[in-house]
C-alpha cells in the first residue's frame, strides 16, 4: 500500500514537471538578442544551438524584450532539405535555359 502511494506521488510530480521541461531550452541568449534592436510586438526570429529556427514577436519579460515563439518550430533538417531543394531547382532552371 505504501509503495503504491509513493508511485502515485512520483507520477503526479512527474506530470507537474513536464510543462517546465518544455521551456528548458532557453539557456542561450538568442531569444533576447533577436529583439535587441526591435520594439515590442515586432516580428523576430532566431536559431537555437541545433540550428532550428524559431519565429515569433518581441515581448516584454521582466522589463527585457525577448523573442517569444508564436509559430511552429522549423527544424534544422527541414531547413537543410529546403536549401538543398532551392539549389537543385536553381541548377535545373539554368540547365533548361
Amino acid at each position: 500500500m505504501l509503495t503504491n502511494i509513493r508511485l502515485l506521488t512520483l507520477a503526479i510530480a512527474a506530470l507537474y514537471l513536464m510543462p517546465a521541461m518544455a521551456h528548458d531550452s532557453h539557456v542561450h541568449k538568442a531569444p533576447w538578442q533577436a529583439c535587441e534592436q526591435k520594439q515590442k510586438s515586432q516580428q523576430c526570429s532566431y536559431h537555437n544551438g541545433a540550428g532550428d529556427l524559431f519565429k515569433g514577436t518581441c515581448q516584454l519579460f521582466s522589463k527585457v524584450l525577448m523573442c517569444a515563439r508564436n509559430q511552429p518550430i522549423i527544424y534544422a533538417d527541414k531547413l537543410a532539405k529546403q536549401a538543398k531543394q532551392k539549389i537543385i531547382d536553381k541548377a535545373s532552371h539554368k540547365s533548361s535555359n
